[in-house]
């Protein structure tokens, strides 16, 4: 296997582990180009590294202790494609909904386009309507 796939692997599990896991918001920074393409998920979201920024803020915020399990994490060529499961307990309001303290677990799918070592462009696909169904026992609010 080609050896710069490996390293964008690593690079790629640590990034996403910082910012879930540790809620360290200097690997933005360390791990992201000032110029990414971010295809955003949320409309609130602001453009290129900033997107990161609300995600995790918006996140945290309701699940304090969320955390993200890697499942598998796959490379070719300039990307790499991070499947992880999402966990945490709603104990804030999260997209105007209030808290409920109810446990949820969810997937995600991210992949990300890297040059010399630094992400430049991302995508996401989350279960939303599982993360959803969860909170709201049934009721699909609009992720705004």
């Amino acid at each position: 296997m080609d050896n710069q796939v490996e390293k964008n692997k690593a690079i790629c599990k640590v990034f996403f582990d910082e910012l879930f896991n540790n809620a360290n918001l200097d690997a933005i920074d360390q791990f992201v180009d000032s110029g990414v393409k971010v295809h955003k998920t949320f409309p609130w979201q602001r453009e290129g590294a900033k997107a990161f920024y609300d995600t995790v803020e918006v996140f945290k915020l309701g699940f304090p202790d969320l955390k993200i399990r890697f499942d598998d994490v796959l490379g070719d060529g300039d990307k790499v494609v991070a499947k992880f499961t999402v966990s945490g307990t709603h104990k804030e309001t999260f997209l105007n909904i209030p808290a409920t303290g109810k446990k949820i677990e969810y997937e995600e799918v991210n992949i990300v386009r890297f040059r010399d070592e630094k992400i430049i462009e991302h995508w996401v696909v989350a279960d939303t309507y599982s993360l959803m169904k969860t909170l709201t026992g049934g009721e699909v609010h609009q992720l705004i």
